[in-house]
């Protein structure tokens, strides 16, 4: 029995048979287990596919997040209105992002409120984003809820993720051990997981790469901000110093000085045009570079290309040979001319030398600034010329160019406090061209201007430099003369007298002789008051024209006597 058993067992049909049948039931198995596995499988990768998705979606919802925070804090710094633009492409594009997101973990639960906190937080963003213009605020607070909600979503995919792939091994596992002929479609598997990993891996290195470049951007925008933060600062000083000075040698040197903080390691000169409008003037130096060629006093206008050309030139090597002329020893090898205009009038010339390659790209780096200083040393220049000439013209007299009658009564009462603090003297003289009127009658106008000039040149010829001359009105002048005594102002006043008896107009002599006559007032015995003095002097001239002209007459002490009980008659009242 047991060897009929036996050969049953070996005969080959049964083995067939039995082969056929276990191939069958191993084939109907293995069917049924490759498609529960390969089911499995595709599950399983699908879900891992799915995650990958999601996960994707939020690295780039983080990017655009990112995006968005960059551009913002560039148009903070810079004011330009196409990172605005960039900040608002960014977060529509974020916000795509999350309606795509939406759908992705539509069938994971808890993922549900995070996907509504990020639209809350992309809302918020939003209406920052419309405030930035105005208030200039950064939206950090939004963007930083936006990173925490991305980053808790992250987690919990990743989460998932390494569940299912931890699933999907698990199967791979059981596949292998069952049937080999799932090793192609595990390997398959594995592939996929590790090319989706690899692909995320570069596009992780590419973002990288991108984020270094716009860091490195944004290094060299904050330098450059930094730059212009700290020419900005030297300007504004350099405006408030230009606008303090009172006469054009400070306006010079505070040039100068401005110009030598802006420009460090370089060296130059501040030159004017003269009124001839022929001559260049030197008027400043500033010296930063160690050696430099030294610039004459004075020069030609058309010794320098600048002012030839009118337009700001540089002189450097294999660029411009042709030199300016107005170097004493020899032209530098680089430099720099600008013309200073001011009311559309070139006025002078600013000349900078660069000693150094570092100096001549730090010139170039700050040219903007330069040509604003020199704009607001113009502005300045110009309008200290037109104040001093405003200020002739109010305190002048147009025809003799003495002072005045305003500036005369001014400087009286000054002279006068003087006077008193320091217990000095000071004289006042009146003085009247005798017979003017007849004399303007007979020759015209014209020849008694003439002699009006005439007598102001000898007045300016007879008085000390601390002395005032002024025309008081008409054919009428007034002499200030501080710590004069009675005895030396009355022989000032006869000196005054004599050289214009003897004076005669050069071109025609028929005019005949010209005379003056002079009253003469001294603090504090004649008066104490500018009033006073002015009305006693007057009243001497009175008395010299009373009795003859052509003399130098004293105020009278019982003159001022009445005078003082008239003071004192006008004051009680």
């Amino acid at each position: 029995m047991w060897i009929r058993k036996l050969s049953l067992r070996n005969s080959p049909v049964a083995l067939i048979v039995a082969a056929a049948i276990g191939s069958m039931l191993f084939t109907l198995g293995a069917g049924v287990f490759l498609y529960r596995s390969s089911n499995s499988l595709i599950a399983a990768a699908s879900m891992v596919e799915h995650t990958q998705d999601v996960l994707s979606s939020l690295q780039s919802a983080s990017s655009m997040a990112e995006r968005v925070g960059t551009a913002s804090r560039l148009y903070v710094l810079t004011k330009d209105e196409e990172q605005l633009n960039t900040a608002r492409g960014s977060l529509a594009f974020l916000q795509t992002t999350t309606v795509h997101i939406r759908s992705l973990v539509s069938d994971n639960p808890n993922q549900t409120p995070n996907v509504e906190r990020l639209e809350g937080c992309e809302v918020n963003l939003t209406r920052a984003l419309e405030r930035l213009q105005s208030n200039k605020e950064l939206p950090a607070n939004q963007l930083l809820e936006c990173r925490k909600t991305l980053g808790l979503m992250t987690e919990l995919e990743r989460r998932l993720l390494k569940m299912r792939t931890e699933l999907s091994a698990k199967t791979s596992f059981v596949s292998i051990a069952g049937e080999l002929a799932f090793v192609g479609l595990s390997l398959a598997a594995l592939a996929i997981l590790f090319g989706l990993l690899l692909r995320d891996a570069l596009r992780r290195k590419e973002i990288a790469r991108e984020a270094a470049l716009v860091n490195q951007e944004l290094a060299k925008s904050v330098t450059t901000l930094k730059d212009r933060a700290s020419e900005s600062r030297l300007l504004t000083s350099a405006r408030d110093e230009l606008q303090l000075c009172v006469n054009l040698a400070q306006v010079y040197r505070a040039a100068a000085t401005s110009l030598a903080q802006l420009l460090p390691g370089s060296s130059g000169s501040l030159c004017m045009i003269n009124h001839s409008r022929h001559i260049v003037e030197t008027v400043s130096e500033w010296n930063e570079g160690g050696t430099r060629c030294e610039v004459p006093e004075i020069f030609s206008t058309e010794a320098c290309c600048g002012l030839r050309s009118g337009r700001l030139r540089w002189r450097r090597t294999k660029v411009s040979e042709i030199h300016c002329d107005h170097f004493l020893h020899g032209a530098p090898a680089c430099y720099l001319c600008i013309p200073m205009v001011a009311h559309g009038e070139t006025i002078g010339i600013l000349h900078i030398e660069c000693g150094t390659e570092d100096a001549e790209l730090l010139v170039e780096q700050r040219i903007d600034g330069v040509r604003q200083l020199v704009e607001l040393t113009g502005m300045a220049v110009a309008s200290l010329q037109l104040r001093n000439k405003l200020e002739n013209q109010s305190v002048r007299d147009g025809l003799t160019g003495l002072f005045n009658r305003h500036f005369m009564q001014i400087a009286l009462e000054r002279e006068l406090a003087l006077a008193r603090r320091r217990q000095n003297t000071l004289a006042v003289l009146m003085v009247d061209v005798d017979h003017f009127k007849k004399f303007n009658d007979l020759f015209g106008h014209g020849a008694g201007d003439s002699v009006l000039k005439q007598v102001s040149e000898v007045f300016r010829a007879s008085v000390r430099t601390e002395d005032i001359v002024c025309r008081y009105g008409g054919e009428e002048f007034a002499i200030i003369l501080p710590d004069s005594s009675p005895l030396g102002s009355y022989e000032r006043a006869e000196v005054i007298r004599q050289k214009i008896a003897e004076m005669r107009k050069a071109s025609d002599t028929a005019y005949g002789q010209v005379t003056v006559s002079i009253g003469v007032a001294v603090f504090p015995q004649d008066g104490r008051t500018a009033e006073t003095l002015l009305r006693m002097s007057d009243e001497a001239l009175y008395r010299a024209k009373r009795a003859g002209r052509n003399q130098v007459v004293l105020a009278e002490p019982f003159a001022m006597e009445a005078m003082q009980l008239e003071e004192i008659s006008q004051g009680s009242a």
